[in-house]
């Protein structure tokens, strides 16, 4: 039963995040449902919340972000990617975020890996293979990120409505 239209608007805009984060893979989707969630607590109070629902969002949004970081360079890796390679792709994507943002990180995390991999082995085809691999895991990650914030929003809605 729907106790309020409040607790309705909540999840709508949970849902939104979600369909955005997966037209914006870079969105951080998760965090955004944890975020709407510990707001819903501040406003409305714990009570109808409850502390242990906000501890177990916030390390399920824990858990979203570190396979967030970690699944890129386990796919590069996985695709045969030096150690080098990570770490001049995360030079450059550092480099392209603070000239394009979230398009510019992935586009010098990409030309770093492949770069650095056809610059030491003169193969192209091992540097697309460094690079798909990273993009796998990208991919990967955008689906376990998904998974984890749609459970944080099921439960967010068992608790408040």
């Amino acid at each position: 039963m729907i106790s309020g239209s409040m607790e309705v608007a909540w999840l709508m805009l949970m849902g939104i995040s979600l369909l955005l984060m997966l037209l914006i893979p870079v969105l951080p989707g998760q965090f955004i449902v944890w975020l709407l969630a510990m707001l819903y607590g501040v406003l409305v109070g714990w009570d109808k919340l409850g502390i242990w629902i906000a501890v177990i969002l916030t390390l399920l949004m824990v858990v979203a972000g570190v396979v967030d970081a970690v699944a890129g360079w386990w796919g590069a890796r996985r695709g045969g990617a030096s150690g080098r390679a990570i770490a001049v792709g995360l030079g450059l994507g550092l480099v392209g975020m603070i000239f394009l943002n979230a398009l510019g990180a992935l586009l010098g995390i990409l030309l770093g890996i492949g770069g650095v991999e056809y610059f030491y082995h003169r193969n192209w085809r091992d540097a697309l293979r460094a690079v798909g691999g990273y993009l796998s895991g990208l991919l990967v990650s955008l689906v376990v990120r998904f998974f984890i914030a749609a459970g944080m929003m099921g439960i967010f809605a068992w608790r408040v409505l």
